[in-house]
Order: C-alpha cells, then structure tokens, then sequence
C-alpha cells in the first residue's frame, strides 16, 4: 500500500522517480514560460524556456525584478502581481512582450516556505492574436462599408420621395403661374426657379448615395476560404470560454474538392467567420457548432448550425434587416451585410431553426461557370 506522499513510477524510471528530477524533466520539456516572483516582485525560479527566449541568462533573473529588465512595461506585470497577491485569486491575462509577441498568462498565488509568493505560466498566442486582430479589422472595415451602405440605401429612398415631391410642386407652380395675374407673375416664376433648383439637388444627392464601387468577381474555391475563416476565429471559437465558462467544439465538414464559386474572397470569409461568432454566442453554457458545405445543383450549400435556443419567430422575418439586432451591444450590420454580399455575388441566405432545438444559417453560392 503506497502512502499518499509517494511518487508512482513505471519500472523504467525506477531510481529516477525523485521529485527534483520529475520537476526538471517538466520544466525543461513544457512549452510554456514558467517563473515565480516573491512578494516584493524578485524573481526566485525561472525556467529555460523563459531564459532562453528572452536571451537572458539564468543568474540575472534570480533577485531582479520586472522593473529593472523590462523598464517600459515592467510595472504593468508587477501590477497584475499586486493583484494576485491581495486578492489570493488566480488572474488570467493577455500579456503583450517582446517583438510583438502576446502570452496567455495564468499568475497564481503560491505559499513556499509560509511566504507569498506569485507563480506564473505564459503560453505564446501571437499567431492566435494577430489572426483575431487581422479578423476585427476586416470586420470593422466591412461593417463601416455596410454601414454605409445602409445609409445610402436609406438616403437614396428619401432623395427618390423628395425629387417626386418637388416635381409635383413644378408642375403645381406651372398651372399657378398661368391663373396667375401679372402682378404675381414674377413671385411665382421665382419660387419655380427655387422648386426646380431643389430637385437637381436632391437628383446629384440620388445619384451619388446610389453609386457602388465596381468589384470584380473571382472564381474562388470556397474550401480554402472556409479554411481560411476558420482561422481567422478558431481561438476565439474553442478556446475561449463562453460567457458562462463552457466552451464551444468546432466541427467541420467539407468535402475536399468542390467546383469553384464567383466570389469577393475578403468579404466571404468574413461572412463565415461572422455567422460561426454569432454561432457561438447564441451557445452561453458552450455546445457544439457544425460547419457543413454541400453541391446541391448548381450550387454550394454552406450551413452553420448550432445548439442554441433558437431565432423567434417574430425575429425570423427582418433578422436580415440592416441595423436589426437582439444584442445590446449589437451594430444590426453583420447578417445585413452577409445578404448584401450574397446578393451581390448572385447567392443568398435565410436562416430556419432547428428540432428541438438550435437554428441553421444557410450560404447558397452560385457555382461559377
């Protein structure tokens, strides 16, 4: 019978199972960066995978603190330290360090010898980070577009109201004129000037909300930009807890090789990855999100399905309407802008709940000849 204190080993590793030598074969072999500071910010252990990387060698970290190596940001991770030290809870964080580079870093408070101490451990993100950065990027872009675009929408039906009305005026002022006595001839010749002078206006004001940049289709294989969306969001999909701590499984089914489809690659691949985030939200205890892509005639079907509650119905009919949102937070341009691309390119899209439970939101690409 073993006592709780001893250390279980296969038989290869008999005369080797002491904790000093498991705890150097960790260290050496984790793929993370691991320290731990004492109370007043000196740091007592690095590992090798720290030293090394940041080119300063052992010895000069044992006593020294953030300040002193890192004199720009030094005092932002002792505050993150202060923290964890005052509360006695765990603090997760990303850290931005050298070159660019970003750290999910887990600090934690640590009892040694009946002192504080605080513990670290940063795994590197930066590909994960810039390829967040990159999509809230393009996301913001395309929803200034949008936004605009919604506007002009707007503006160009208002302009269309106006110009309507200000003819109808003219031609009022027309007949006024020839009932008109000479004495008020020149009065109403002159509001004639002003009514039609309006109406060009409002005809330029029609004309240029009413223009769209010219955009070129590409024949695109919609595989790699399927591939290419999911990566842009995976890390904010998987592995980031929802808002209620569960987390979302990503899965994918896509047939290797599909016929090309007439596509705008940048704003498509936004489209995916912002139905698979609206996918994710609509799950706060986490679930599973299925990516699917199909031939059906002469089309591509790509479908994100997810185990939410749902779209009422009341919502089904303008959830696609620009400036529409559920969100408190919410623009209203995302699925707007999604039926803007698909139209444009000749698709379309529509959304249909699922049984029990859950909703689909479906991408018909036309494919291209």
């Amino acid at each position: 019978m073993k006592r709780e204190d001893e250390i279980a080993a296969s038989p290869d590793l008999a005369g080797r199972n002491h904790p000093e030598h498991f705890f150097s074969l960790l260290m050496g072999n984790l793929p993370a960066r691991v320290w731990i500071k004492d109370a007043v910010g000196r740091y007592v252990f690095v590992n090798s995978r720290l030293s090394t990387e940041l080119g300063i060698e052992s010895e000069k970290w044992i006593g020294a603190r953030d300040e002193e190596l890192f004199p720009t940001v030094g005092g932002v991770y002792w505050r993150k330290d202060q923290q964890v030290l005052s509360s006695g809870n765990p603090l997760v964080s990303t850290d931005q360090v050298e070159q660019g580079k970003s750290l999910f870093v887990v600090r934690f408070p640590l009892d040694i010898d009946g002192k504080e101490h605080v513990g670290a451990v940063g795994v590197e993100t930066t590909e994960q980070m810039s390829a967040l950065i990159g999509f809230f990027h393009l996301r913001d872009e395309l929803f200034r577009n949008e936004r605009l675009r919604a506007i002009g929408e707007m503006a160009s039906g208002l302009a269309h109201d106006l110009r309507n009305i200000l003819n109808a005026g003219s031609l009022r002022l027309n007949i006024l004129r020839s009932k008109a006595g000479e004495d008020l001839t020149h009065d109403v010749d002159a509001l004639a000037r002003t009514v039609n002078a309006a109406a060009e206006r409002v005809r330029g004001l029609q004309e240029f909300v009413s223009e769209r940049p010219q955009e070129d289709l590409e024949s695109s294989d919609l595989s790699i930009l399927i591939a290419e969306a999911v990566e842009m969001v995976d890390y904010l999909i998987q592995k980031t807890p929802t808002v209620n701590g569960g987390t979302v499984k990503l899965e994918l089914d896509i047939p290797p090789s599909m016929p090309k489809v007439s596509a705008f690659p940048n704003q498509v691949k936004h489209v995916i990855a912002n139905l698979l985030i609206n996918g994710r939200e609509a799950m706060p205890d986490g679930g599973n999100l299925l990516l699917k892509a199909s031939v059906i005639g002469g089309s591509i079907e790509v479908a994100v399905t997810d185990e939410g509650t749902g779209i009422a119905e009341d919502i089904l009919p303008k959830m696609f309407e620009p400036f529409f949102t559920t969100k408190a937070l919410g623009t209203g341009l995302g699925l707007s802008m999604a039926r803007d691309v698909m139209s444009r390119l000749g698709g379309r899209i529509r959304a249909e709940n699922g049984s029990p439970q859950g909703a689909t939101i479906f991408l018909n690409f036309p494919i291209a000849e």
